[in-house]
């Protein structure tokens, strides 16, 4: 085949025979022709070329579509027309094309993503290149292989919503967190966000690349507990549920003093009791009692055994009662008992009561009783 113009009448003359060894022949001399790097298609021969192209696609197997691949070794070369669609066909046909044919667009690409299953997008995923559009995508699939294979491909052009997306996902993904945290496009935000989910060696590593101050991490909590909470609205009076979150923060090293009014902030009254407990050593139904008293006699022994600040428990003991049946209105002499109480203690006097209260919750419930009298002559 000297010329374009020699073979064209015999692609012609295979194109009209619809034997599959035609088809076959046809898809191999439509390759001779696309890889001579010196071939040089007048318009007239590009419209021929494309209506065998369209016949050939039109009317051939499965075994046909497999041989055209083939036939294009480099498959970088093989022209839109036919690429775009063979990347529709099965996935054994697409695979290749969508991995390496470069004449197909962003659009192209795009429509896949959004028209075929994930194993298209994760072939998509792993090309050289990838633009923010397709970027974005792929990871609104939802589809975590999809994810990964996009943040560990340098080759990839990742947007700041593509970055949220996937860092979102990274929370309960584990497999996520490594790879965006060493894209070169994060930054601080994303850093932050992801923080107080990730491991301790990302976090080191965080601290390291991104330069967190100690007050950006205190704020990164509040933010991610506010957001794990809103997760969980729903079943916020679920005890096991909430015993989960419970067990979450105290992987993450989020059980803290400075949480807690947050968590009555976000009205989580149940969670707030499991926290408290486990700060104190105390059981749960003890906790529970102790959040039921007037008077906070034994909120404030609590407070100041873990070490809370005054101002801290006055915020801790108006918020509680909004887990309380009723009237949530506290009468100015009873924060004014709870406040007296508080600083007549001292945090070793507090510990011992509340190492008694944990031996014997009896002594808790004589306790009780003993303040209720005390409190009736005052209020």
């Amino acid at each position: 085949m000297s010329t374009i113009k020699e073979s064209l009448p015999i692609m012609l003359a295979l194109a009209n025979d619809r034997s599959e060894l035609s088809r076959i022949q046809l898809a191999s001399m439509l390759a001779d022709v696309f890889l001579h790097s010196d071939t040089q298609l007048t318009l007239r021969e590009t419209e021929l070329v494309d209506e065998l192209i369209d016949q050939l696609m039109s009317n051939s197997t499965q075994q046909v579509r497999v041989q055209l691949v083939e036939k294009f070794v480099d498959v970088a070369r093989m022209p839109r027309r036919i690429a775009t669609n063979l990347a529709k066909e099965s996935l054994e046909v697409a695979r290749p094309v969508l991995l390496s044919n470069p004449s197909l667009t962003d659009e192209d690409l795009i429509q896949i993503v959004e028209n075929k299953d994930a194993d298209y997008a994760l072939a998509i995923a792993a090309r050289a290149r990838i633009s923010e559009a397709v970027a974005d995508a792929l990871v609104t699939t939802g589809d975590v292989r999809v994810m990964r294979e996009v943040a560990e491909n340098l080759g990839a052009q990742i947007s700041r919503r593509a970055l949220d997306v996937v860092a979102d996902a990274a929370r309960y993904s584990v497999e996520l967190r490594k790879p965006l945290l060493y894209r070169p496009e994060m930054n601080i935000d994303v850093a932050l966000k992801l923080y107080w989910w990730i491991e301790q060696d990302l976090r080191r590593y965080s601290l390291k690349r991104f330069g967190i101050s100690t007050g950006q991490i205190d704020e990164a909590l509040a933010t991610t507990i506010a957001s794990f909470l809103n997760d969980h609205e729903r079943q916020k009076s679920n005890d096991e549920v909430m015993a989960q979150v419970a067990d979450w923060m105290e992987e993450h090293q989020a059980i803290t003093p400075q949480v807690l009014p947050q968590v009555l902030r976000l009205g989580h009254f149940r969670l707030f009791n499991l926290l408290l407990a486990r700060l104190s050593g105390l059981s749960l139904p003890l906790v529970d009692m102790i959040m039921g008293e007037v008077g906070g006699r034994g909120l404030a022994s609590i407070c100041r055994a873990i070490d809370i600040d005054k101002p801290s428990f006055v915020s801790l003991y108006l918020l509680s009662r909004g887990g309380k049946p009723g009237d949530q209105i506290v009468h100015p002499r009873e924060l004014s008992f709870a406040l007296a109480t508080f600083d007549r203690m001292s945090p070793a006097i507090a510990q011992d009561l509340l190492r008694s209260w944990s031996a014997n919750p009896d002594y808790f419930t004589k306790h009780r009783e003993e303040a209720a009298a005390e409190e009736r002559t005052i209020f």
